[in-house]
């Protein structure tokens, strides 16, 4: 899906390793400051396009040493990511470290790089109620500068496409699962839930968005089913 691509705009030390179910993506962050926000996109796109395909994905986000060329691959920053993705993500959700967050982190400059492209961090991340942030596929990825949508119709179809996934992932009798999609329930009726108010859908209506205010103002939230 193009995340091995070298493409303008894209960082020159950037490495992609793809093996088993899994996709590894390093870059130099301290030479990149543009590359970090160029990455949140990129995953928040990639995780649309397997939503596609009902293909739901989990990760974690790190910084750290880490050596990744064409035949090795290891260090703290992909132990740690490790990691986080496997015992702190757990639902289907991308995830990054509160500590990058932390006042005094070195990194956080990138965060509040400003690029003059309208891909700021807010617009790509949310805040869980386990106080980690993580990259939002549900309310986030409907802001027309992310370009993740040709048009709000687009917008919609993905909107049902999730609603379906969720609906048949909460038949499973399986406990474990059954708190993954519990998890994706609570996130897209939250979205309905806030674009349903009458403030919201006029914002809409102000910016000529009609089809999403008629579709947020008529969808029904999605009940419990075990």
């Amino acid at each position: 899906m193009g995340v091995d691509e070298q493409v303008e705009g894209v960082a020159e030390s950037r490495q992609v390793t793809q093996f088993s179910d899994s996709i590894v993506i390093s870059f130099e962050i301290s030479d990149e400051p543009l590359e970090f926000k160029y990455l949140l996109g990129e995953l928040l796109h990639l995780t649309y396009e397997l939503l596609k395909s009902e293909i739901l994905i989990r990760g974690g986000i790190s910084y750290g040493s880490l050596i990744h060329t064409d035949k090795v691959l290891f260090g703290t920053a992909l132990v740690h990511a490790y990691m986080v993705e496997s015992k702190a993500a757990v639902s289907p959700r991308i995830i990054l470290p509160k500590s990058l967050f932390d006042k005094n982190n070195e990194y956080r400059k990138l965060l509040e790089y400003d690029d003059k492209s309208g891909r700021e961090i807010s617009n790509f991340l949310n805040k869980d109620e386990d106080d980690f942030y993580y990259i939002d596929y549900f309310d986030k990825c409907q802001k027309p500068e992310l370009g993740i949508f040709v048009s709000d119709n687009e917008y919609i179809d993905h909107l049902k496409r999730l609603k379906v996934l969720i609906i048949n992932g909460l038949r499973t009798n399986k406990p474990g699962l059954y708190s993954k999609y519990g998890w994706m329930k609570t996130k897209w009726n939250r979205t309905i839930l806030k674009y349903k108010t009458i403030d919201e859908c006029n914002i809409l209506l102000a910016d000529r968005r009609n089809d999403l205010a008629e579709y947020f103002s008529s969808e029904l939230l999605i009940e419990t089913s075990m």
